[in-house]
């Protein structure tokens, strides 16, 4: 019986260490911390999970007493024992994160009124190698990747605010949420090409885009002349996210209102949409220090801000804004079986990684986006969402 306690210490312990690094790396990737420090803090991450893991396996070899020969925690040296105890503790917290994403958050995640998924990289007339690009080895050999797919879906939701609004029009408002685009030369072009032409198949109200447009400064004359015919579909509003913070900002946002789209960051828009006045307003913070106006009193029918990152939920609330679209986690990337998503990078873990969230006093989507910097999707296809939004008085 010894034996089996002393495994399931240990287990606890590596999990519980795994989870430790992964709430570190999630959180501090939700603030504005330069990429080469982000990028050592990750290579410390990479170092600190399996170097726990071996320096356990060392013990075990080195005493007669370790846990996993049947020794009794009390005998194991004091400072090992403290580690065992901490990294154990936050074993915790992942337990209670696959309980809710079992019971909860796989709904929410998932949630869609209809949806169709393409192998961009086999549909016919398309060359693989220009819709998938070069992927790194990583990439190439992860099985049933999924990052030159496309998940074209529509999500419908009902707007309910306890505020008076004019009573005009009853269609309900069509958004094309885009998120994420990422042009780094994998996926393709010819991927980016196929998305903007399953975004103009049905008509919509307003194309809305949340950020991170580039990885690679040198593809954006060319990520503007694809993204242009949107222009003439829809009405375009946008925002930054924060790889494009780490480029010519001001260049990026100009060149695409010169292309017709309409920077909403700090300030807001409002259009007349079947009868209706939709405020549109933006924010790119905590990369860029904007603030998005009050809208408590507005006189809009509704009122959506754009967020590159799903961690201004409360700020929308104080605000008084009835929907916030955000991106920036991409849905984790990698979601696993009966643990869901690990890596979401955000205040709120991965509670917020991706999906329709309507239960609090401001609906939140949050979409998967479309690229990545690193072309890796394992169950979480990116995705092009038509939101369907109804707004009632309560």
């Amino acid at each position: 019986m010894q034996y089996i306690w002393g495994w399931l210490i240990i287990l606890a312990s590596v999990a519980g260490n795994a989870e430790f690094w992964v709430i570190l790396v999630n959180r501090t990737h939700s603030f504005p911390i330069p990429h080469p420090l982000l990028r050592r803090f990750r290579t410390c991450h990479d170092l600190a999970i399996p170097g726990w893991v071996l320096l356990l396996l060392i013990w075990t070899e080195l005493s007669s007493n370790s846990l996993l020969r049947g020794g009794r925690l009390q005998d194991q040296p004091e400072f090992l024992s403290w580690l065992i105890v901490m990294t154990g503790f936050w074993s915790g917290p992942l337990v209670w994160q696959v309980l809710v994403w079992q019971f909860v958050r796989y709904r929410q995640f998932y949630a869609a009124d209809s949806r169709r998924v393409y192998d961009v990289g086999g549909e016919p007339g398309l060359d693989s190698t220009m819709v998938c690009g070069q992927p790194r080895r990583l990439a190439s050999l992860w099985p049933w990747n999924e990052y030159c797919h496309l998940e074209v879906n529509t999500k419908s939701l009902v707007v309910r605010s306890g505020r008076q609004r004019p009573s005009r029009g009853s269609r309900t408002l069509r958004i094309l949420h885009l998120s994420d685009l990422h042009f780094i030369g994998t996926p393709g072009l010819d991927y980016y090409r196929f998305l903007v032409q399953k975004a103009m198949e049905e008509p919509v109200d307003v194309i809305l885009f949340t950020g991170d447009l580039i990885d690679d400064p040198s593809l954006l004359g060319v990520a503007r002349e694809i993204l242009r015919p949107l222009t003439a579909h829809a009405p375009c509003f946008f925002i930054l996210g924060n790889h494009d913070w780490r480029y010519d900002l001001d260049q990026i946002r100009q060149g695409l209102i010169s292309d017709g789209w309409c920077c909403v960051t700090g300030r807001s828009e409002i259009v007349v949409v079947a009868g209706r006045r939709i405020l549109l307003a933006g924010t790119e913070f905590p990369w860029v220090t904007d603030t998005p106006p009050n809208v408590v009193n507005s006189g809009c029918d509704l009122t959506i801000l754009l967020s590159h990152s799903p961690d201004q939920l409360r700020m929308a609330r104080v605000l008084g804004y009835d929907l916030m679209l955000a991106g920036h986690t991409h849905g984790g990337q990698v979601v696993l079986p009966v643990i869901g998503p690990v890596y979401s990078p955000s205040l709120f873990g991965v509670s917020h990684a991706a999906g329709l969230f309507t239960g609090g006093p401001v609906a939140l989507h949050v979409s998967r986006g479309l690229g990545g910097k690193d072309p890796l999707r394992w169950h979480c296809t990116p995705e092009l969402t038509r939101l369907c939004v109804s707004v009632q008085n309560t």
